[in-house]
């Protein structure tokens, strides 16, 4: 059954008011009309079955017809610290991380970044990403969306992420795997706050490895081989997710 999103506002005495995005894409695409039933996510962790009443004056409703609350979040809180990167790489990123079961993404303006993000444009680009985390949501059906944060300034996260278990993806790790990091710490890490740390394009530069060190966060690797920083993180937040049993 298709899927829309309607922000919790629209949703009010058994009656849902469809946003004109998602009315036009009800009716002039998918040719739904009146009777017709869908299923509508608020965002909250709510799902609705809703029928479609007639269009009134450019104003699409429906009826609430059924309500449940279904839990598809994972136990484990990952939140994905990801470096700028070019182009419409984030938008993958994102859209990739949610599906996955990502709790919310941190955009990281880090040292090596191609991109810079400030005022108006990084404003915009964070609704932009909120945006695609909506539409993740619909495609993998989960009802709570993950938020996209502001970006942030590299030196900025410590203080943001203070007393809670983060580790950084680094190509220049040569000791501590990924693997054998989760293996020592599935205990302390199951249904707790992880932090995934990925660089940008370049990498993190010696002194942003440095500093996470110092705030308690390890550098690890994934192998020999170098990924780019759109696939890095959709493989390591898996890895994450399937060893504390969140996946598979």
């Amino acid at each position: 059954m298709h899927r829309f999103f309607v922000s919790g506002e629209n949703i009010r005495g058994g009656r849902v008011t469809f946003d004109a995005g998602e009315a036009r894409h009800i009716e002039r695409v998918l040719r739904l009309g009146v009777g017709d039933t869908v299923t509508v996510f608020d965002g909250s962790g709510w799902e609705y079955l809703v029928r479609l009443n007639p269009n009134n004056n450019n104003r699409l409703t429906g009826e609430v017809v059924g309500k449940e609350s279904k839990d598809r979040e994972a136990a484990t809180s990952l939140y994905l610290v990801q470096g700028l990167g070019k182009g419409d790489k984030m938008e993958t990123i994102i859209r990739k991380a949610v599906e996955i079961g990502v709790k919310a993404v941190y955009p990281l303006a880090c040292e090596r970044s191609v991109v810079r993000l400030e005022g108006d444009k990084a404003l915009k680009k964070v609704e932009r990403w909120q945006e695609i985390a909506v539409e993740a949501c619909k495609q993998c059906r989960r009802n709570v969306v993950p938020e996209i944060k502001p970006v942030m300034e590299y030196a900025k996260l410590w203080p943001e992420i203070a007393g809670r278990q983060a580790l950084m993806l680094y190509e220049n790790e040569q000791d501590l795997s990924l693997g054998s990091f989760l293996k020592q710490q599935r205990q302390d890490l199951a249904g707790a706050e992880v932090f995934l740390l990925i660089g940008p394009e370049g990498g993190f530069s010696p002194l942003e490895v440095e500093l996470a060190g110092r705030h308690g966060c390890p550098a690890v690797t994934l192998g020999p081989r170098i990924l780019r920083t759109e696939t890095a993180g959709i493989v390591a937040s898996s890895i994450i997710l399937y060893e504390l049993g969140e996946l598979g």
